[in-house]
């Protein structure tokens, strides 16, 4: 009886940290669609990562001044914080960036999907243990997925060096699941996510410093609205809520779970850009859900 209550409890936990890695998911699949819309009013690149980032700060930091007392109970544990802040959110950022001058946009997306893959395979081989068969047979299914929801989209067209940087993104960001759950164990959810966010922020300010402020002030009113949304919707609430998706059922599952992100981009862009859902697109949504229904299995 004790075994059947301790299975339902933990089966009930993995749906609840399905369910925050979704919603991660979902909120960063708007930042394409954020973006856009952005472009399309004037703005570029460079300009809207720093107002996204200056939107954000004052979240990160009035939640890090909220949790300041368990903040200095974990201070040992600042500085492992802030490089994996750095890892996670603007390097892979930047990386991508980077890449984005060099190679396709497809190139980009199936590059990028490719981390969880990396998840995998870093942790068994520093588990030196293989991953179970129903993470390989989830993850499958996931890809074959997200194949016919990008239809024609196999494509890895650009230059080495654009392939090379966008390769070190994904497993940049890889490290960042993978090396933040042991943080999160021992700081919360809350004080390692504000820690590395904080950090994040600062150095996308330094390392754009140089940006004419020309390019940040003086556009379109609904830009900034944009930019406010870019932060809160798809910054603030997706990065703690994988910080908790990964707490609770690990980095595999979270990475596994973070793919379904080209699922809500393409119903999202139905809906608002009116582009249009194919058969191959529902086929592909179908496929998504079963893996992540997998792995809400015990």
């Amino acid at each position: 009886m004790a075994t059947s209550i301790e299975s339902y409890t933990r089966e009930k936990q993995i749906r609840n940290g399905l369910m925050l890695a979704l919603l991660a998911s979902f909120m960063f699949s708007l930042k394409p669609i954020i973006i856009k819309e952005a472009y399309a009013l004037g703005s570029n690149s460079e300009s809207l990562m720093v107002l996204r980032m200056w939107f954000a700060f004052p979240f990160y930091l009035a939640m890090l001044l909220i949790q300041r007392k368990a903040l200095i109970e974990n201070i040992r544990y600042l500085p492992a914080a802030v490089a994996i802040g750095f890892v996670g959110y603007f390097l892979s950022s930047y990386l991508d960036l980077l890449a984005l001058e060099s190679i396709s946009a497809q190139a980009e997306r199936i590059i990028l999907y490719a981390y969880p893959s990396l998840v995998i395979l870093i942790k068994a081989i520093y588990d030196k243990k293989m991953p179970s068969a129903k993470m390989i047979l989830a993850l499958f299914i996931v890809y074959s997925g997200i194949l016919l929801l990008l239809p024609g989209e196999l494509n890895l067209t650009g230059s080495p060096t654009g392939i090379m940087l966008m390769l070190t993104c994904a497993l940049t960001f890889a490290s960042y699941v993978l090396l933040s759950k042991p943080l999160i164990a021992r700081m919360g959810v809350g004080v390692f996510t504000s820690t590395a966010m904080v950090s994040s922020c600062l150095f996308t300010q330094f390392h754009f410093v140089n940006i004419s402020v020309d390019e940040v002030i003086g556009l379109p009113t609904m830009v900034y609205i944009l930019a406010l949304a870019l932060a809160f919707f798809s910054t603030v609430i997706p990065s703690y809520a994988m910080s908790a998706a990964i707490s609770i059922i690990g980095s595999e599952r979270a990475a596994v779970t973070g793919t379904t992100g080209p699922v809500f981009t393409v119903i999202l862009a139905a809906l608002v850009l009116g582009e249009s859902i194919s058969l191959y697109h529902l086929a592909g949504l179908s496929l998504v859900v079963i893996g992540v229904l997998l792995l809400s299995k015990k």
